[in-house]
């Protein structure tokens, strides 16, 4: 019987195995990456670009392209501003079959055009000229080149949710004459700024924090459409790349390295030789081959890439410093940072909004905070802004905070006013406070894009005083000084006024009760009155002999009496 039972026991325990085995969390647990970048991980898509420093001969104005994609019917809007741009003529091509809503800060220097077949409708303003529409981007560059004699730049966007010319050319940079498509990020263009809307499930990643070598793990499902991947290393590490067929991969890291792929491998600009190697999306058969080819070392992260996009770029950073951040107290992911959104925030503490505090001002935790995010105007265009959620950063903990919408007048349009309560249990003394933001327009029917907006807060936390005692200000203790001299005179000429009128003196405690009035004057805490002064048993040198024979007999007679 006993031996039955172990046999079934050993049966239950190699079920089991066998079912974390199959678990694709058996690696790490996958989780969404909020646009596609966290602390260990950032994926971007690498599009076909140029930039020049050419201008037009004579009125010397730039030839700017813009190739909009857009994937998502749900999100077909953006706003463009060109107001900071130079002189320029701007070519705008989109493959959207739906009309795209552009909220439009126009500039009488910029020459706005779209292709034919371009459907893309401006608020505030009207585009009437219309170019021969052209089947590829080299076609269309082909086609400016011709009518302007060159172009200044070529930039592709997929999913735009705002786009901002900054006004700097490519004179103050050494750049080509000749516009050449070239895989580039836009972030690599400093007249233009780029905003894109988030994506959803296209990287999904997790991260096992142990210490020694890196072993990064990167799976593309065979779904995938991915031609071109770009990873970048930052440090000596193993490397696991997995993708459909007809996929390549480019490495690129400073640091030594050791690789598996059933891929074509370029390390360094190096083409290295390749034998052809079949293993499927599975997580499970990705585990098992790699514990098998690095001799069973822990695996540091594992990533799914879902981006639909013929380039892609992936940098990945050694996380053993910041282990676990993300999992204390955090309840909602956090955004990631928009280096051009121009939000402010001012923060002040009280209702009236009329004293900001500054960044060396120190705020007690227990007290309510009042803040202001603004946003510049926008000639010609009425917007709203919206705050979808705030939270405190205080490493390494990330709360959320409950927000209060404050009234704001017509005085500030381009203002949005709310308050919170600070957060007393928190102990740090520097706060991050940020907050997701969004510009919408015609009465929140489109929004721009979410961007975060941050302010640091100097705090100082809030301790109870099991044991209050009152303080007093400067005025309150000059106030009390001279009460207190004025009582010591008036009852001083009380008892002159007695020891004339009857010829007795009292004998009080005069010299006691200055000095407890004093105590009470400097402190200005009655706390500290916890003894009283003795009685002083010399005469006064100011009373005169009489005086001090009446108190001496009056003293000798009790304890003549007692014997």
């Amino acid at each position: 019987m006993m031996k039955m039972k172990s046999i079934t026991c050993l049966i239950a325990v190699l079920l089991c195995v066998r079912t974390a085995a199959s678990d694709s969390s058996v690696i790490c647990e996958l989780k969404d990456v909020p646009g596609n970048s966290n602390d260990w991980i950032i994926l971007k898509e690498t599009s076909l670009g140029c930039w020049t420093n050419f201008t037009t001969q004579g009125n010397e104005r730039e030839v700017h392209i813009l190739n909009l994609l857009f994937s998502n019917v749900q999100q077909m809007f953006f706003s463009l501003s060109v107001t900071a741009a130079n002189p320029s003529v701007l070519i705008i091509r989109a493959t959207a079959t739906q009309t795209i809503q552009v909220a439009l800060q126009n500039n009488p220097a910029v020459e706005i055009i779209k292709t034919n077949g371009t459907s893309i409708e401006f608020f505030g303003s009207q585009i009437s000229e219309v170019v021969p529409s052209a089947d590829g981007d080299s076609e269309l560059l082909k086609w400016a080149t011709d009518k302007y004699g060159g172009v200044t730049s070529f930039t592709t966007a997929r999913n735009p949710s705002s786009i901002t010319f900054t006004g700097m050319t490519g004179k103050h940079f050494r750049r080509p004459s000749t516009c050449d498509l070239q895989l580039e990020t836009p972030a690599e263009k400093h007249f233009i700024k780029l905003d894109l809307f988030e994506p959803s499930n296209e990287l999904r990643s997790c991260y096992n924090m142990h210490r020694g070598e890196q072993l990064h793990v990167i799976n593309i499902p065979d779904d995938v459409k991915i031609s071109h991947v770009i990873v970048h290393l930052s440090s000596e590490s193993k490397l696991f790349v997995r993708g459909p067929p007809n996929t390549e991969w480019e490495i690129h890291s400073s640091h030594d390295i050791k690789f598996w792929s059933n891929n074509p491998i370029i390390l360094n600009n190096l083409r290295l030789p390749w034998k052809e190697r079949v293993i499927s999306d599975d997580a499970e058969d990705i585990r098992q081959k790699v514990l098998s080819h690095f001799n069973s070392t822990p695996i540091s992260s594992y990533s799914e890439i879902r981006l639909n996009a013929p380039h892609i770029q992936l940098w990945i950073t050694d996380n053993t410093s910041s282990s676990g951040i993300a999992e204390v107290e955090r309840t909602t992911p956090a955004p990631t940072s928009s280096p051009a959104a121009p939000f402010e925030m001012l923060l002040f503490t009280s209702p009236d909004f009329r004293s900001p505090l500054d960044s060396c001002s120190r705020v007690q935790s227990d007290k309510r905070i009042y803040a202001e995010i603004s946003h510049p105007p926008m000639e010609g265009m009425l917007f709203r802004i919206k705050v979808s959620r705030c939270w405190v950063r205080s490493v390494p903990v990330v709360r959320n905070i409950s927000l209060k919408e404050e009234t704001c007048s017509n005085e500030c349009p381009n203002k949005l006013r709310f308050s919170f309560e600070m957060l007393p249990d928190l102990l740090s003394r520097s706060w991050d406070l940020e907050c997701a933001v969004k510009l919408c327009f015609s009465e929140f029917q489109f929004c721009d894009v979410e961007k975060q907006v941050k302010r640091n807060l100097q705090v100082k936390p809030y301790i109870p005083n099991p044991n209050p005692c009152f303080e007093f200000g400067l005025s309150a203790v000059l106030g009390i000084a001279f009460g207190g001299f004025l009582i010591g005179v008036l009852l001083t000429g009380a008892l002159w006024f007695i020891k004339i009128r009857t010829g007795h003196p009292v004998a009080l405690g005069m010299r006691s009760t200055a000095a407890e009035l004093s105590v009470l004057s400097l402190s200005g805490c009655p706390c500290g009155l916890t003894k009283r002064q003795p009685v002083p048993t010399h005469p006064s040198p100011s009373e005169d002999s009489s005086a001090n024979a009446s108190i001496g007999s009056t003293q000798s007679t009790p304890t003549s009496s007692m014997a």
